[in-house]
């Protein structure tokens, strides 16, 4: 075994890929071990997976309560849009009976009228037959 290293050191080819690997292993080694993982990207992993859920649950909340809202806004403008439907016939319902009272007092004024008329024809009659006698 000894001998067949001997061989393999004896050529200048391999010596330089033999060494070549071995300084990468070193670098490899030196490597891992001046960075010593030591959980801390897990942990800052973790804690931002929390912070996520986190703000995912208050983005839940909001989202709820803005529904929330919006049903309410909607009864609120559905009974507003009644009030305002009810409002509107009841405005209808007042001017159909402002036009009748119109109509009625106009039918008064034409009454009015023909009773003075009436009134004068009879004074002028009985002012007539008083000439007369």
């Amino acid at each position: 075994m000894y001998d067949k290293i001997k061989v393999l050191f004896d050529n200048s080819t391999y010596r330089y890929v033999i060494i070549g690997c071995i300084g990468i292993v070193l670098i490899l080694c030196a490597g891992y071990i001046l960075y010593q993982p030591n959980g801390t990207d897990y942990q800052r992993t973790i804690n931002t997976v929390e912070r996520a859920q986190e703000q995912q649950r208050k983005s839940l909340e909001l989202n709820r309560s803005i529904q929330h809202s919006l049903d309410r806004s909607t009864e609120l403008s559905n009974e507003a849009k009644g009030r305002v439907e009810r409002s509107t016939q009841y405005n209808q319902q007042i001017g159909e009976r402002i036009d009748e009272s119109q109509a009625s007092i106009n039918e008064a004024r034409n009454y009015l009228k023909r009773n003075t008329e009436l009134f004068d024809r009879i004074e002028r009659a009985n002012r007539e037959r008083q000439e007369n006698h």
